[in-house]
């Protein structure tokens, strides 16, 4: 029975991180507000929040979207900003300009030749399908699994439960989770008894209750490991 490989999509294999940088600064300049380099890191640490709350389901994924970006312009005083209207331009961009990471189409090519590959990904479902639709990430992927689409945000019980219902002859033996959230990818990992992959690029702090079984700091890393596995 061949491998069965369950690889997170944003930040694993398209920069999520990256893209949404330029989103934001195309926001701005959009609003008719000047790009300042401060503006980015609150951002992320304000975003990550909302997504982080959203998986410990301290709130929905429609208020995670309302709240999102009124609260981040109040907090840097731009509450003039209408936050609706400003969402819709961040989204516009981030969902027509995705991106690789280097070296990701060439990785996924090759785990194709180990085994069956799948995408576990939370997201809204139609700005995940742009990007899917436009980077041609389903050519990769035997099914894509979109949280938006099932109910269920990763690291949810019935998230996985679902995935692996529609994954014929899934094997948990024979089974990784590749992905670079501890939080969504290496818990619900944990979570099923599926041995797991923690691809961990800019060397997070490892946290004591989420422990991956393994740690790759690159694609050609992954590899290494899948090929002892």
């Amino acid at each position: 029975m061949k491998s069965i490989f369950l690889v997170d999509a944003d930040d694993t294999i398209l920069d999520f991180h990256g893209v949404s940088a330029i989103a934001l600064k195309t926001a701005f300049e959009k609003s008719g507000i000047a790009w300042r380099e401060e503006f980015l890191p609150v951002f992320k640490k304000i975003n990550g929040g909302f997504w982080e709350a959203l998986e410990r389901k301290e709130l929905t994924r429609n208020e995670l979207m309302e709240r999102r970006f009124p609260y981040y312009l109040s907090y840097l005083g731009l509450k003039k900003i209408d936050g609706a209207a400003f969402n819709e331009k961040f989204i516009a961009y981030l969902s027509t300009h995705p991106v690789y990471l280097q070296g990701a189409e060439s990785f996924l090519k090759t785990l194709n030749d180990m085994g069956r590959v799948f995408i576990v990904t939370n997201g809204t479902e139609y700005i995940q399908k742009s990007r899917f639709s436009i980077s041609k990430l389903y050519s990769y992927a035997e099914d894509v699994f979109i949280s938006d689409s099932i109910g269920y945000d990763k690291p949810a019980k019935g998230y996985t439960d679902y995935v692996i219902e529609h994954i014929n002859g899934f094997d948990r033996e024979k089974a990784v989770w590749i992905g670079d959230s501890l939080s969504a990818d290496i818990k619900a990992a944990n979570d099923a008894g599926i041995a797991s992959i923690w691809f961990d690029r800019s060397e997070k702090t490892l946290e004591k209750e989420i422990k991956p079984d393994y740690i790759a700091k690159n694609f050609e890393e992954v590899l290494e490991i899948l090929r002892k596995i």
